[in-house]
């Protein structure tokens, strides 16, 4: 039976795969995201902690023995059991199959260490009262504006979670999208990699208890509803990851 110690930041929702297959397992595991067994930042690249992973990610896995594993996935998969795995080829394909969908298309649910937060990103930036904006916007244009924020901050991607939704049609466009973060402010003013763009739009904090982010989150997940908020007619949407 496996046992070792993850280390991790607290409420690390990846962490969580590694915890959850190793309460079904019977893996023996113990969880360092505290100091001073772990203070992420600083343990995390320190020499022995990147003698052991060098890529200084977390969660990361030491097994009693010394044995070493970074990334989530294989975490849990070292971690789990035939019944997780899967006992055959096809099983442990299907296995794999829904654990990469989970990643590329499902996000933790909201609870009090991540929220929505809804960035009305009016087609228009925000400008200074000595510019003029006068030329028309075209869809192409405005599709372009999304598709380069999510280029400048590639850097974020393994910190948030957006759908962003071009509506209306050309001449009278608008963005909007719904972000995901852990913590309760915008991640964008913790690090200088991240400080793109972001200033250009509006942003709220949604309620998660209220029926309007319920609603809201379900429509720009799919990508289809009555967007009452918006008042323009869905016509594509790009995904942050």
């Amino acid at each position: 039976m496996a046992a070792g110690t993850l280390y991790t930041y607290p409420e690390n929702w990846r962490a969580f795969k590694a915890q959850i297959a190793a309460q079904y397992s019977g893996a023996r595991l113990k969880v360092a995201s505290a100091p001073p067994a772990f203070t992420f930042g600083q343990t995390n690249r320190s020499p022995a902690f990147l003698g052991n992973f060098p890529l200084g990610k977390v969660p990361a896995f030491e097994a009693d023995d010394g044995f070493c594993l970074f990334e989530s996935n294989a975490i849990a998969y070292y971690l789990s059991n035939d019944v997780l795995r899967g006992s055959s080829p096809q099983a442990s394909a299907q296995v794999l199959q829904w654990v990469s969908f989970a990643d590329a298309e499902i996000i933790p649910p909201a609870s009090t260490w991540v929220f929505p937060t809804l960035g009305i990103m009016q087609y228009n930036k925000q400008v200074s009262s000595r510019e003029c904006v006068s030329a028309p916007h075209f869809l192409p244009d405005a599709s372009r504006l999304s598709s380069g924020m999510f280029q400048r901050l590639d850097k974020l991607r393994k910190h948030a979670f957006a759908s962003v939704i071009l509506f209306g049609t050309n001449n009278d466009s608008s963005i909007s999208g719904i972000w995901v973060f852990r913590g309760q402010d915008l991640a964008f003013t913790l690090s200088e990699d991240w400080q793109v763009d972001y200033e250009s739009y509006s942003w709220r904090k949604l309620d998660v208890d209220s029926d309007e982010c319920k609603t809201m989150v379900k429509e720009y997940f799919a990508w289809e509803g009555d967007f009452k908020h918006v008042g323009k007619a869905f016509n594509q949407g790009k995904i942050f990851k």
